[in-house]
């Protein structure tokens, strides 16, 4: 039987192994359109290798991200949800299924969410049932409900923004309540968060004689999707929690002079990623703001020039004194922390259409002699 010490060796092998794969497939995935993924995923869930791993032996577990929760509106399942337009997919999947929307509905959000949206690992389906007092067929349709709502999720819950120039995803809404922002995903998958696999455990079970060559092989194939499915789940949570961190003022207040830079190569450098693949996590998709406004992604990475001149203009507005363009400088430099040549600063103030210092005085002095 292998040593302790070999089968660590052949974990942290497994996890190389993982992470060489991951790149090479990490950008395709971020490109997939979220009801193909919401479809892969299901698909994996649905797997007997991967049944047996998550309740059986307990190898695979979900591990929920800080400061998220599911969209209340995932589990409202209300009647308007399906009278919109774009519906018809969610309208023919709820009226198939109505009753069990209304057994959703009796069983009450507390035992939704602990029992269907964020089960334990090892819970099974028969476990559920007695603790709901539903059949196991019931909790079956019920899981499968959820699945097909994930991978729907655009048509009941779709973007105000989608235009025939660009398809958005609305992947989340963000609140905020006691515990500050909260993240409510739009889908079941996100929600619930990424996959931890227990390799040293999977190393000892394998020893034993557990699982023959050709499971541990598909094992193997198995956790490679898992962290691929990761790599997106964990790109997409970093990069709204970043937006959260470096934007807390402006969904504070929902005033735009609260728009703070920040570029996506900043945020990829902060992540770890490559500016192209944060560019293509963001890309077509957008979130619900505190105040009920949805905005893209891109929103939030004002450039740097427009940034520039809303500052100049809010100082402009602020100050009582004429300021000429060095002394709009040095007070942009002082009071927001902006570095920006005098030159740039006459470039932006004539895009503003504000005059120089000397005609503005002018304008004063002739308004009031007059």
């Amino acid at each position: 039987m292998p040593s302790l010490r070999m089968q660590q060796t052949q974990s942290q092998q497994m996890r190389t192994e993982l992470k060489q794969v991951l790149r090479m497939e990490q950008a395709s995935l971020l490109e997939m359109p979220e009801d193909e993924f919401q479809r892969l995923i299901a698909e994996i869930e649905r797997n007997p290798l991967f049944q047996r791993l998550y309740q059986k032996e307990r190898l695979i577990r979900h591990q929920r991200f800080p400061g998220t929760d599911i969209s209340p509106g995932f589990y409202e399942l209300k009647e308007e949800l399906v009278a919109g337009k774009g519906s018809a997919d969610v309208e023919s999947l709820l009226l198939n299924k109505e009753q069990l929307v209304g057994q959703i509905r009796r069983l009450g959000l507390d035992k939704f969410k602990r029992y269907f949206l964020f089960p334990e690992s090892g819970m099974t389906a028969e476990g559920i049932a007695a603790e709901c007092g539903l059949a196991v067929s019931e909790v079956q349709k019920i899981n499968s409900l959820i699945d097909e709502l994930s991978i729907l999720s655009e048509f009941y819950n779709p973007s105000a923004l989608s235009s025939e120039a660009i398809h958005y995803y609305k992947v989340a809404t963000v609140d905020k309540d006691e515990r500050g922002f909260v993240i409510g995903y739009s889908s079941a998958s996100l929600a619930r968060g990424r996959y931890s696999i227990n390799y040293q455990r999977f190393e000892e079970l394998k020893a034993s004689g557990a699982f023959t060559k050709a499971e541990s092989k598909q094992a193997r194939q198995l956790f490679n999707k898992l962290e691929l499915v990761n790599s997106r789940k964990d790109t997409i949570t970093q990069i709204l929690q970043n937006i959260i961190d470096k934007q807390a003022l402006y969904l504070d207040s929902g005033n735009l002079k609260a728009l703070l830079p920040f570029s996506q190569q900043e945020l990829a450098k902060k992540i770890g990623l490559a500016t192209s693949s944060v560019s293509r996590a963001t890309r077509g998709k957008s979130i619900g703001t505190p105040w009920g406004e949805e905005v893209p992604l891109k929103h939030f990475f004002p450039r740097p020039r427009m940034f520039k001149k809303e500052l100049l203009k809010q100082l402009l507005e602020a100050e009582e004194g004429l300021l000429s363009d060095e002394a709009i400088r040095a007070k942009l430099l002082e009071k927001f922390g902006v570095a920006i040549s005098r030159r740039s600063v006459a470039d932006l103030r004539k895009e503003l259409k504000i005059p120089a210092v000397r005609k503005r005085k002018q304008a004063l002095t002739q308004g009031r002699e007059s």
